[in-house]
């Protein structure tokens, strides 16, 4: 467990929590893997910054740029960004056809992006196509029986895109291996069986922070479990191309 995670509860910011939840579960297993060290780095749509702000302030990449189809979200990643002394490229574009170069970027990084695309396969390809060495895709488990999704739309804390499309384990390989990766270079491993970024960040909702301590406890023992394994929220995809 990190300090920063045990600075947040000891703070009892619950938002926060819930923030650093659904980013840590997307990040943990990446950096655990050496894959989020680098020269250079992409976020796929990078919506209002939070990836690239944690990435820059671990320091351990060089150059970044963020790109992503809303200008509003670009807004908020820049002023954020800024805010807190970091000067990123950030451009809008679609991760269907991002202007860039084969191998632009050492490290491309694409998490909850692909399953809002009328061609996942496609951004996918890309992701693929300008990054020289790894990529890692994040997107929800379209065999986790709770759509955390439909769930935060209950409680009131996200608004359904026109696209949401979740994959399973097994068509995401296909597509990392119909982008002429190999078999053995990818690894793909699940993550969050709790909702409890959604939970956190809806602030109508009362949960008290011996409860969340006691999830995130519970959560960390279902990690562990293989056999409930592929019934989690989150799919994290590490690839190289070498």
């Amino acid at each position: 467990m990190s300090m920063e995670h045990l600075h947040l509860r000891k703070s009892g910011r619950k938002a926060k929590l819930g923030e650093w939840h659904h980013m840590n579960e997307r990040l943990k297993i990446p950096e655990r893997l050496g894959y989020l060290e680098g020269q250079t780095l992409v976020d796929v749509g990078c919506g209002d910054g939070r990836y690239l702000l944690h990435l820059c302030r671990k320091g351990r990449i060089k150059f970044f740029v963020g790109f992503d189809l809303s200008r509003e979200n670009l807004l908020w990643a820049r002023k954020s960004l800024r805010e807190n002394g970091f000067n990123v490229s950030l451009l809008v574009a679609d991760a269907e056809c991002p202007p860039f170069a084969d191998n632009a970027f050492e490290i491309v990084f694409n998490t909850d992006v692909i399953e809002h695309l009328a061609h996942p396969s496609e951004g996918i390809r890309e992701a693929v196509r300008i990054s020289s060495d790894k990529v890692i895709i994040c997107t929800p488990n379209k065999l986790c029986p709770l759509d955390m999704s439909r769930f935060a739309q209950i409680f009131g804390s996200h608004k359904a895109p026109p696209m949401e499309k979740y994959v399973t384990r097994f068509q995401l390989k296909k597509m990392l291996q119909s982008s002429n990766l190999e078999r053995k270079n990818i690894v793909i491993r699940e993550a969050s069986f709790l909702p409890l970024g959604w939970l956190l960040t809806t602030r109508g909702l009362p949960i008290s922070m011996k409860l969340v301590n006691i999830l995130m406890l519970f959560e960390e023992l279902l990690e562990k479990t293989p056999l409930v394994r592929h019934a989690a929220g989150v799919l994290v995809a590490c690839a190289e191309k070498k």
